[in-house]
């Protein structure tokens, strides 16, 4: 749907930068792709500018620029824009002569997107997707003093970049909070959340022969879903089903998701279903047929997949810090847990594997909240917002 209803009065002409277009690469494109869709061609014209386009059977309905790019020595999926020496692409921004530019990530890109505008007059903003300053314990695990190092430059160039952009939409209260404590500035920054589609994910797909046929019958099936990468905390992942292996034979344990650690995730649990991949409503169908959901990790700003599973009927057990901690409602639709405390995550899911009420109860809860999370009604929010940003309006 397009934005019907949205208070945007004027033709807004919009110039966005992402690194990756690709669909379905994480939950960075599946939040653009969710915008794109429902920006309307009536009110908006939008150019798109990446080095990782769709496939090609997938057509998006706004023209895309296509720039070179770089592998990614941390990310396969994710590889990096290449937009300078681009004399075509900067004739081609002339020549679109946007209102406003939007760019996804404090890449090479980023930096591209915000030094044009900046030279031509032309508001910023930026969506805030991926909490890149969690990852370095992870990438840099065996050489904790050059991470500490990178860090501190990470932070120093973030500050540079989103502290010269006019919004920065963030999705969660509380990473709005640690950006403001590494020095963003917090009146540039507001809150804009994230959507699920309830007509995909809800409790009416669970499926228990599928189920049964999965994990054998008489078990408690708890699910992870997300790429297999060690910054998703798989060793607190790991340790939870070691300590169920141990004393509840009852519990199995199911992952869903691909990724470059999953041949290690395996190893360290070999009794443990692994999916692979799943999409669409084959991905529907496993949330529902599950009975708690797990997410151990502590780099995520939000967590899609955290809210696909409350909108399949799942009452969730997270991490007590990041976004999910603001997604899931502590003993409401949920469970936090202490970050790494396998003793923890697993008395958590214990007392929902164990109390069917208490899980049915939650389980409604989390349909319920979700069902309030539309993703129609979030983006003519934030077209709005990029509307008041163009005009030079406080949002």
């Amino acid at each position: 749907m397009p934005f019907e209803g949205s208070s945007l009065s004027e033709r807004l002409k919009l110039a966005l930068f992402s690194d990756i277009l690709k669909e379905g690469v994480d939950g960075v494109t599946h939040t653009l792709h969710s915008l794109i869709q429902r920006v309307p061609a009536s009110s908006v014209d939008l150019l798109l500018v990446t080095g990782y386009p769709p496939s090609p059977g997938v057509q998006l309905p706004f023209p895309v620029l296509v720039v070179p790019r770089l592998i990614n020595p941390f990310h396969d999926d994710a590889p990096l824009s290449w937009p300078f020496f681009n004399r075509r692409l900067g004739q081609r921004l002339d020549a679109f002569a946007p209102d406003l530019v939007h760019f996804s990530s404090p890449s090479f890109l980023g930096w591209y997107a915000l030094s044009y505008g900046k030279r031509r007059g032309i508001p910023v903003v930026s969506i805030y997707h991926t909490h890149f300053l969690s990852y370095f314990p992870y990438y840099f695990r065996r050489w904790p003093r050059l991470g500490m190092q990178s860090k501190r430059l990470f932070e120093w160039f973030m500050r540079k970049l989103y502290n010269r952009c006019d919004r920065l939409f963030v999705p969660t209260p509380s990473i709005r909070s640690e950006l403001v404590q590494v020095g963003i500035e917090a009146g540039r920054l507001a809150v804009w959340g994230r959507g699920v589609d309830t007509e995909l994910f809800h409790p009416g797909r669970r499926d228990l022969a599928y189920a049964d046929d999965l994990c054998g019958p008489g078990t408690r099936r708890v699910l992870f879903v997300g790429r297999l990468v060690w910054e998703k905390e798989l060793h607190t992942l790991a340790g939870i089903y070691e300590r169920f292996q141990a004393t509840r034979p009852d519990i199995r344990m199911v992952v869903t998701g691909t990724g470059r650690r999953e041949r290690e995730l395996r190893r360290l649990m070999p009794r443990a279903v692994f999916t692979g991949r799943l999409k669409g409503t084959e991905l529907a169908r496993m949330y529902a047929s599950a009975d708690v959901f797990v997410q151990p990790s502590m780099t995520d700003t939000f967590s899609n997949v955290v809210l696909e599973a409350m909108a399949s009927g799942l009452p969730c057990v997270v991490a007590a810090c990041g976004g999910p901690r603001d997604v899931v409602h502590d003993a409401v639709d949920g469970y936090h847990a202490a970050p790494r405390a396998v003793e923890d995550f697993c008395a958590r899911i214990e007392e929902l594997v164990d109390n069917p009420e208490r899980r049915r109860t939650f389980g409604e809860r989390a349909a319920a909240f979700a069902r309030t999370q539309q993703w129609d009604d979030l983006c003519r929010d934030l077209l709005d917002q990029y509307a008041r940003v163009a005009r030079g309006v406080s949002c």
